[in-house]
């Protein structure tokens, strides 16, 4: 195999989106750029959490083709995605490393064989399949068979994204939640997560408030992050549709319509800032495209 750097660019995600607990997600317009080389000259290990996860998926990748990576894998960062914000850092990483591994190596693999080794790494398929696919996804399955449908959303829908700078570590985030739910819980979320997806088909944005109102994951993450319910109201009172926990947080998205989503987002992050934390916003839309190979370059031997 000849030296090579392969560059993927990959876009954040947000999932759940309420209701819809680890079946949910869309692609934001935001992308991370990560170059993975392979040389057979080794390289020094990395640090890096990100990168680690990029070159797990790397080896993943090699180990599902049932060939041997070579000595020399390294992976860098050129835009990156936070950590621990629940816009989907993880399954970008993973994305990029399958996605970079299968072209360094001819692509054998089928693009449903690389979400598979993304989404067994990620454990679900709810941030992998937009970031591969991008637009809005369903996704379900497990243990290397995933199911997913590109849904219909309005083009024209906003996204204001708060950003708080302290992170929520998703095995803590999980650690919240019960093993088991009530069947009116259940029940509860099953109807407002196929609420959404219907809302969101139709342009009826009017209903995705009521389509948002989960009570799987959020009342139990406010625990840690006290300010997100205020944060919600304060974003539909500025004009937002609709708003839910990113991810496993930190992160809050609202979905906008019009000329509002820069108020929106000013409303989330003055809300935050109130309950004595700080942040930044986002302004960005439904990404339609996913993840690509942007560049191969050939290295000095």
């Amino acid at each position: 195999m000849n030296p090579i750097a392969v560059t993927v660019r990959v876009p954040a995600t947000s999932a759940n989106l309420g209701a819809g607990f680890d079946c949910l997600g869309l692609a934001l317009d935001i992308f991370a750029s990560i170059r993975v080389s392979f040389t057979a000259a080794e390289q020094p290990p990395t640090e890096d959490v990100g990168e680690k996860m990029v070159l797990t998926a790397v080896r993943q990748t090699y180990l599902r083709m049932g060939r041997t990576p070579p000595a020399g894998l390294a992976a860098k960062y050129q835009v990156a995605i936070p950590l621990g914000r629940g816009m989907g850092a993880s399954a970008v990483a993973r994305v990029a490393g399958v996605l970079a591994a299968n072209e360094a190596e001819g692509c054998p693999l089928e693009v449903e064989e690389c979400l598979a080794i993304a989404s067994d790494l990620e454990g679900h398929g709810d941030n992998a399949c937009p970031a591969m696919f991008g637009g809005m996804q369903v996704c379900v399955g497990g243990e290397g068979h995933y199911l997913h449908v590109a849904c219909r959303y309005p083009q024209d829908a906003g996204l204001a994204i708060l950003v708080p700078d302290h992170s929520m570590a998703t095995k803590d985030a999980r650690r919240v939640l019960p093993e088991t739910y009530s069947k009116a819980d259940t029940v509860h979320n099953i109807g407002r997560a196929a609420l959404f997806v219907a809302a969101m088909a139709a342009g009826r944005m009017d209903l995705l408030d009521e389509a948002t109102q989960d009570r799987v994951h959020q009342p139990q993450r406010a625990a840690l992050f006290p300010p997100l319910f205020d944060i919600f109201a304060a974003a539909k009172g500025a004009g937002a549709h609709a708003a839910w926990l990113s991810g496993a947080g930190s992160s809050v998205a609202a979905i906008c319509t019009g000329d509002s989503v820069r108020e929106v987002a000013t409303a989330m992050l003055a809300t935050l800032e109130g309950a004595g934390m700080t942040g930044r916003t986002l302004v960005t839309r439904i990404a339609p495209r996913g993840a690509e190979v942007a560049t191969v370059e050939l290295l000095e031997a």
